[in-house]
């Protein structure tokens, strides 16, 4: 168990506390004073020659000794923070899914004409004569001249002027996430550093490149080529996980991300921006993890492992 100085000073309070009110209890009722060494001496003679002694004696001096232990109990005792783990709520799209594929099949099965001889129904002589005197559409004759073909002019330069309604629009890059070797370069980073790495998980349709915890309630997010904006909404996401689930447990997440496309224009001063992975190994060097330093700890530390698996299990089905 951590001792804490102000937990010292406090059983230190305790004590003087009980005891006053014991010496003002005992002399006030007993004529006792637990101070002198004569009056003990009395008692422990007493004791000897088994003479009689007040019952409220021994039971005041019982509950001064039980209600001494109780406070300093009180005071040491360890304080257990409270973690609730989120609740999992699978979603229903499996039998969304199979429900629209059933009447997608119902649908098909009621518009696909009945071939079978039995259900056809019998066509009127009139609308079979309509569909007999319907003229066959005639393709050209042969003898046809084609049409004129009408050539674009070409200026003096050659060049060939395409009109601007038919340019093809240029494809926008996706961000298809980071890299297996950036992951695994992160990954080592934040290992070597004490920290605790998590698989990572897809927030708003973005893989993060790592997630890392550390003691203290700290955490890691980072990604690879992935604007502040995004890397921010990601992060609130998780901070409103936390505050719908934890009661007072406060979990600082630290974020950052590597070759920003807004590096330049970036609003959010709070969120780390790096232009390579070798610039964030030099700056986590001297950012090293703290080790858990007793039992207790390490049980916090586990529980607050427990929790973010559960969270980013949580997360990724949103």
């Amino acid at each position: 168990m951590r001792i804490r100085l102000d937990n010292v000073l406090l059983c230190i309070l305790w004590i003087l506390a009980v005891t006053l009110g014991a010496c003002f209890w005992f002399n006030t009722v007993f004529g006792f004073n637990i101070f002198s060494g004569e009056h003990w001496e009395y008692v422990a003679s007493l004791q000897a020659t088994k003479a009689p002694i007040k019952t409220t004696f021994y039971v005041s001096m019982a509950i001064t000794i039980f209600v001494a232990i109780l406070g300093l109990y009180m005071v040491v005792r360890p304080s257990m923070r409270k973690i609730r783990l989120p609740i999992i709520k699978k979603s229903n799209h499996t039998n969304d899914i199979k429900t629209q594929k059933v009447q997608d099949a119902t649908t098909t099965q009621s518009i696909k004409p009945d071939t079978d001889a039995s259900t056809l129904d019998i066509i009127s002589e009139g609308a079979q004569q309509g569909i007999a005197a319907s003229p066959r559409p005639q393709g050209p004759s042969a003898s046809a001249r084609p049409p004129r073909l009408v050539l674009p002019k070409i200026n003096n330069t050659g060049a060939f002027q395409q009109p601007s309604s038919q340019l093809s629009p240029i494809a926008q890059p996706r961000n298809t996430g980071p890299t297996d070797e950036d992951v695994k370069k992160l990954e080592e980073i934040f290992t070597n550093a004490g920290y605790a790495v998590k698989k990572n998980a897809r927030v708003n349709g973005i893989m993060t490149a790592l997630i890392a915890i550390g003691s203290n309630e700290t955490m890691w997010l980072g990604c690879v080529g992935v604007p502040t904006t995004k890397v921010r909404e990601i992060i609130e996401k998780f901070e409103q996980i936390f505050s719908d689930t934890l009661d007072e447990t406060e979990i600082n997440i630290n974020g950052f991300t590597i070759s920003a496309p807004d590096e330049s224009t970036s609003e959010f001063e709070d969120i780390l921006m790096f232009k390579t992975i070798e610039d964030l190994q030099a700056y986590m060097q001297d950012k090293q993890n703290p080790l858990p330093e007793d039992d207790e700890d390490r049980e916090m530390f586990d529980a607050y492992s427990q929790y973010i698996d559960a969270v980013i299990t949580h997360i990724g089905l949103i």
